[in-house]
């Protein structure tokens, strides 16, 4: 018993280790502000066509916008309210990575399991590192 709790007091203190390299390597919020706005103008989302029902949750809206028939936009959605959301949240006070790791979480939370959109968000997240 002891060595299965050795076990696993090594293993999540070497996951806590690489959680906090990663951590470091995230830029300071008043750069992430910049990148995250530069971003969001490449983006520049259109405008979304009229809905034709009451859409109740994130998951709806970008399932909704998938169904417009582009290739990509489902992406471009979720990327897009991954930066907003982040730029939200690091205006609000709180630092870059945290920022990034709770949006992640509130998207990974609202995707109700959808595989298509868990794919998406992993995407998303993987640019967020990349960029900032």
């Amino acid at each position: 018993m002891n060595l299965i709790r050795a076990a696993l007091f090594a293993v999540f203190a070497f996951m806590g280790t690489l959680s906090l390299s990663a951590q470091q390597n995230w830029l300071p919020p008043a750069q992430a502000i910049v990148v995250i706005n530069n971003e969001l103008e490449v983006i520049a989302e259109p405008p979304a066509p009229a809905p034709t029902t009451v859409i109740t949750s994130q998951q709806q809206l970008l399932e909704e916008k998938a169904m417009v028939g582009c290739d990509g936009c489902l992406q471009t959605s979720v990327r897009y309210h991954f930066l907003k959301g982040t730029l939200i949240q690091i205006k609000s006070g709180v630092d870059t990575g945290d920022a990034v790791e709770s949006v992640r979480a509130q998207m990974i939370s609202g995707s109700n399991n959808n595989a298509t959109l868990l794919a998406n968000i992993q995407t998303a997240y993987e640019f967020m590192q990349n960029v900032l």
